[in-house]
């Protein structure tokens, strides 16, 4: 607790999905059911499985809902994960002194502690897991099914598992495929069945939605640009290939090594792919010894990992990797240790010995503070640095827009959710189109009056939203700007600028102009300027019906009044009346 109390972030986290849960949770808490409250029609949510808002919702009904206090639930079960990671421990090796080691260097791994201090379902779906694995391996398979409380608290927990994080299929099957081995057909069937009737509701509910749209991005080569299209054989075995060295060069060693400064934005080095396969051997390794002993945590790590080498590759970091840390930090020891005895008994003709334990407990207290050092002092400094400027100031335009505006408004931004929760005003993400018409028409039809036009650091916003503004930026009316760096918030004029028709980049063909005065011009245009017939619309009503050359009047027109009455018949040249012809 002394170590998360030294590094704890009260700051909310950048990643939009905490937002995105923290507001699920509130709804479920408001009594709205699983939807979507921080948008204009309250849509029902199917993106992520309701068990983590669940948990919120429990905080908030307990009086515990407060963003920070949900941060700091988090770092609770990040703390009863670390003792379940103990029992585990000792219950695979029955040696306290290494059981002990290993839970002090999950105590102070960089990654555990990141996630054990923000609103993600990673920590709550850690602490479930090592709970299901600690009730399974705890099961007397000799009693009958029917009168086994642990096997029945084991199906809940499977099923919690699964609602927290779909990624628990992969514990369930895990399971599963242990007892099928020990040909416990009865414990097989009543396994399966009581686990297809927990997850069945939401299922069901996912289906009459239209499905989850997590399979959906599963589908697309980048979820993130759309227009790239949907995978092909080809890339399937691509993607593969580059989850694969990703995972073994990266964040396999940075999630078990206290890794933290990786720059994803080079390609793996010679040492690190190194590094990561000798890494991967001792996993191997270790897993390999552990397999006839119980081999359904070496199924679960293989069946997560089938998992995540199939996900878009855009979908990296170790945080998909954190529910499996500390099992597979124990699967690599196992393998050094395993190895040990292989040459020891060779050799040797000794084995790992209480005083070799000791003194392994030694060495490892020495090497905590090299694994433990700079991790910690990154998090204890990012604890105390605030948000970076690009964030503070988007975060800035979110609390002006709550001050400064009616409860009806819609914002459109990127990273909405995280957007709702400082500004409490619906939003809604804008389109992914690189046509600034569609986007434009999009905008309308969802009724938004207010753009937010950041640097957060992603290419959405300027491949979807820019482009629209600077096409239309009549429509767009600059309200706030926050500097260094350069943040914008618009308030959507739809009426004002132009519409109508264009060659390429510039007006050309039919079109209306309002201005902000109310003035409104309705005629032809040609190279961006008003060139051919059209009538011009004053603020006081009266219209000017004439013709146009490269933006000024030319020829004859007609003055009348807002009803039509004839006021004057002029003569203009370069946009100056130069004679009355008729009254």
């Amino acid at each position: 607790m002394l170590t998360y109390n030294q590094t704890f972030d009260s700051k909310v986290a950048q990643a939009g999905d905490n937002a995105g849960y923290y507001i699920l949770g509130k709804s479920l808490a408001l009594g709205q059911g699983f939807t979507n409250i921080h948008t204009k029609d309250k849509t029902k949510h199917r993106h992520f499985p309701p068990g983590y808002p669940a948990i919120i919702a429990l905080a908030h009904y307990f009086s515990f809902g407060d963003m920070l206090s949900i941060k700091q639930l988090s770092g609770f079960l990040l703390l009863g994960s670390i003792v379940l990671a103990f029992l585990i421990f000792y219950q695979l090796s029955d040696n306290y002194h290494l059981s002990f080691i290993l839970s002090l260097f999950m105590v102070t791994n960089y990654h555990l502690l990141t996630f054990g201090m923000m609103m993600m379902s990673e920590i709550p779906f850690l602490f479930f897991s090592l709970l299901s694995f600690l009730v399974l391996l705890k099961i007397d398979f000799n009693q009958p099914f029917h009168k086994n409380w642990r096997f029945a608290i084991l199906i809940m927990l499977l099923g919690v598992s699964y609602y927290i994080r779909s990624i628990g299929l992969s514990l369930f099957a895990g399971s599963l495929l242990w007892i099928l081995l020990q040909k416990k057909w009865k414990y097989s069937v009543a396994l399966l069945v009581g686990f297809l009737l927990l997850v069945s509701p939401w299922q069901w509910r996912q289906h009459s939605l239209g499905g989850g749209s997590y399979i959906k991005q599963l589908f697309f080569k980048n979820p993130y640009n759309a227009e790239l299209g949907s995978m092909t054989i080809t890339d399937w075995f691509a993607r593969f290939w580059v989850n694969l060295i990703r995972y073994i060069s990266r964040e396999i060693p940075s999630g078990l090594l206290n890794i933290t400064n990786i720059d994803y934005k080079v390609p793996s080095s010679h040492t690190e792919l190194l590094l990561g396969l000798a890494i991967l051997a001792l996993i191997i390794v270790g897993t390999y010894a552990m397999f006839k002993k119980h081999p359904v945590i070496p199924f679960y790590i293989l069946g997560t990992a089938g998992i995540l080498l199939l996900w878009p590759s855009v979908w990296f970091g170790v945080r998909f990797l954190l529910p499996l840390i500390p099992l597979l930090f124990f699967m690599m020891v196992n393998g050094m240790i395993t190895l040990y005895n292989l040459v020891a008994q060779k050799y040797w003709h000794t084995r790992i010995t209480t005083p070799i334990a000791i003194l392994l407990v030694v060495v490892g207290l020495f090497s905590m503070k090299i694994y433990a050092s700079d991790p910690l002092h990154k998090l204890k400094q990012a604890s105390q640095n605030p948000y970076p400027p690009n964030y503070n100031n988007y975060l800035a335009l979110a609390k002006w827009v709550k001050k400064n505006t009616p409860d009806s408004v819609l914002v459109t931004c990127r990273k909405e959710q995280l957007f709702y929760v400082f500004a409490d005003r619906t939003v809604t993400r804008f389109k992914s189109t690189t046509n600034e018409e569609e986007q434009l028409a999009f905008l309308k039809a969802k009724g938004v009056d207010y753009v937010v036009l950041d640097q957060l650091g992603f290419s959405d916003t300027r491949r979807y939203l820019l482009p629209t503004i600077n096409k239309y930026p009549r429509k767009f009316k600059l309200v706030v700007q926050a500097k260094k760096p350069d943040t914008y918030l618009f308030k959507f004029l739809p009426e004002l600028g132009y519409s109508g028709s264009w060659k390429g980049k510039k007006r050309h063909g039919k079109g209306v102009f309002v201005w902000g005065d109310g003035e409104k011009f309705i005629g032809t245009w040609k190279n961006n300027l008003r060139n051919g017939p059209g009538i011009l619309y004053l603020k006081n009503g009266e219209q000017m019906e004439g013709s146009w050359v490269n933006d000024t009047l030319q020829g004859t027109v007609i003055h009348k009044t807002k009803e039509g009455t004839l006021l004057e018949k002029s003569l203009y040249k370069d946009d100056k009346k130069v004679q009355v012809l008729d009254k």
